[in-house]
């Protein structure tokens, strides 16, 4: 009898395919601070979603998913693209007003949220290793938040917290995506939420932003190239395939890597400062996140969840 994926072992092949996506969506944060603010967030996002579309429509295709889900649903996609693009909004402006690795480390907390809020909403149980993960990594976001430097808190506060309240939205729109996979499969949610939420970044840009701020510079265009293809592309690819192979809540528990690379790519990429507060409260979330994934993981993630770490993208 053949091993099935949910009993598959994590072999040598798939802890480097999950490494290389940590890797991969680690750098993420580095891509953005080179593309903003010449592409201002919002405009940034759109240029990054519309790069992805067509690599996404060929993951549909793939894994044989449809592109576009039933018309009943329509609205139900709505909401999820609404959500995406208030996460990655966020997301994209707090890092730029903040460090390449310190973004890493707050979009990270997203697993974090995601365990007590399935215990909640879900009613998915909860271990001691959950709860010990959880406080660590408060404890590691109190470190970094409380960061003194030049003797006052950080001037980082404003875009740490916006990216913090990015990483709870992120937490969010999984349990709202686990909720939605019955009437939407994974991969046409993905398409269906990439498309709906180009116009709205779009418009949002055009209000908001401005199309006069955009400045296509090379740093800029490398830094959304980067996005579009590295990330959304070659790391969703990646993961669809480990998810065919090998049990999602195997591949999570790498998730932890995620910040240390971030951290180390906005050291050799941007020059930034590898600070005691930057060191040991990215080692505590990422303790952290190991912790929640291991406790019950197979429970507290969608067994067909596309990605380790960002919104799927």
């Amino acid at each position: 009898m053949s091993t099935t994926d949910t009993e598959r072992p994590l072999d040598a092949l798939g802890i480097a395919g999950a490494v290389l996506c940590c890797a991969l969506w680690g750098g993420n944060a580095v891509a953005v601070k080179y593309a903003v603010p010449d592409f201002p967030p919002f405009g940034c996002a759109s240029f990054r979603f519309a790069l992805a579309l067509p690599l996404i429509a060929l993951g549909c295709r793939i894994s044989g998913q449809p592109l576009w889900p039933k018309p009943e649903t329509w609205l139900l996609l709505l909401l999820n693209a609404a959500v995406t693009v208030i996460q990655i909004g966020t997301y994209n402006w707090g890092t730029g007003h903040s460090q390449a690795g310190r973004s890493s480390i707050f979009i990270n907390v997203h697993p974090l949220v995601v365990a007590p809020l399935a215990w909640a909403f879900l009613r998915e149980p909860m271990g001691w290793r959950g709860g010990l993960g959880l406080g660590a990594a408060a404890g590691g976001v109190v470190v970094l938040l409380s960061e003194k430097t030049g003797g006052t808190t950080s001037s980082y506060l404003i875009g740490d917290l916006v990216v913090l309240f990015s990483g709870v939205v992120f937490g969010a729109q999984t349990i709202l995506q686990k909720k939605t996979f019955p009437r939407i499969p994974p991969a046409t949610l993905l398409f269906g939420q990439t498309f709906l939420a180009i116009p709205i970044f779009v418009l949002v840009s055009g209000v908001a932003e401005g199309f006069s701020t955009y400045r296509f510079t090379a740093h800029a265009t490398l830094g959304v190239l980067y996005q579009g293809f590295a990330v959304s592309g070659v790391c969703f690819t990646i993961w669809m395939l480990l998810l065919k192979r090998y049990p999602a809540g195997k591949l999570a528990t790498l998730a932890f890597l995620t910040p240390f690379f971030g951290v180390a790519l906005g050291g050799l990429m941007r020059g930034e400062q590898l600070t005691i507060a930057l060191l040991g409260g990215g080692a505590l979330v990422a303790i952290g996140i190991y912790l929640v994934s291991s406790d019950h993981t197979a429970r507290h993630l969608p067994a067909d969840i596309l990605l380790p770490g960002e919104d799927a993208l």
